[in-house]
Formats: C-alpha cells, structure tokens, sequence
C-alpha cells in the first residue's frame, strides 16, 4: 500500500483520522505536528514566536519528504500545502483531503484546549474563516479523494476513505 497523506485545514480531524486509520489498515502513522514538536525540542506555536513560519515550514518540507519514503498514514499541519514545493512532492500521492465546512472546523478548533494551535491563538473567529477560505482551493487542487468530515465519526471517515482508495 502506498503512502496516504491526509490534508486539511486545522480542527479537520486528520490527526483522528490518521490514527484510527492506520489502526484499521495496519499501518504506521505519521503525525507530522508530533514529530516536528520532537525535532525542534518545543511546542510549534513557541517555535513560530521565536523562529518565525518560514523556518517551520522548512522543517516540515524535510520532514513531508522523508515520511514520503515509507509506506504510512500520513497527518500533515494544515498550512502544508502553502509550499510550493510541498505541492510538487504532493502531486503525484495519494492525497485524502479531510473537508468541514468554516463554521465547524472554528468550533473544533475553539473547544480543543489540548492543540493550541499558532494561528488559532493570534486570530480571532472571521480571520480564521478568511485563512481557511484562502486556502481551499490548494486542499481541493491537491486531493484525489475529499471527504466532508462535519457530520461522521472517525470510524465513518475511515471506512470511506479505504472504500475510495480500493475503488
């Protein structure tokens, strides 16, 4: 089975996803918030304040590139997709993109007091709507399956996206 990369953007459940996932197909999973947090040796918002976004996103440009060379569920941070060069290693996967509407995944970024989230914590609710909006049409590009993921459970998630991988 080859990689599976899940997109989207913050509160869509592609950390969720990604392990109930993996656990279903037996495979390993890559979080890559988790793995960068161990690499930088800090939170990512911590990291963002003192190093900037752009030395972030190199570290998440190498990091995409390596889990790549391994069969795995991939969970990737939702700004991902903002590098070009993340698009051209993207074009040619199996990319799932996670989909919610702005409404919902707001929400689920508000009640989630585990991930605090760099963006979420600087921006308020519009702004957040605005960023999301300004990015779904490169989730869209990027996609070969898209799954809305407002209303289903992580199971459901799960069991459509191995239905349209097999298909």
């Amino acid at each position: 089975m080859e990689s599976i990369v899940l997109i989207g953007f913050m509160g869509a459940g592609k950390t969720t996803v990604s392990r109930a996932l993996a656990a279903s197909t037996h495979t390993e999973v890559v979080d890559m918030d988790d793995v960068l947090v161990k690499r930088i040796g800090q939170p990512i918002n911590d990291y963002f304040e003192e190093h900037g976004e752009a030395a972030f996103r190199e570290h998440e440009t190498a990091l995409l590139k390596e889990a790549l060379t391994n069969d795995s569920i991939i969970a990737t941070g939702g700004g991902v997709i903002l590098q070009p060069e993340n698009q051209k290693v993207l074009a040619d996967k199996l990319v799932v993109y996670l989909k919610a509407d702005a409404n919902t995944l707001v929400h689920r970024i508000r009640e989630d007091k585990v991930n605090m989230r760099p963006l979420a914590i600087k921006n308020d609710d519009g702004d957040l709507k605005r960023l999301f909006f300004s990015r779904e049409k490169l989730y869209e590009k990027l996609a070969k399956i898209t799954v809305d993921t407002s209303e289903k459970s992580p199971k459901e998630i799960v069991e459509e996206i191995i239905q349209q991988v097999a298909s």
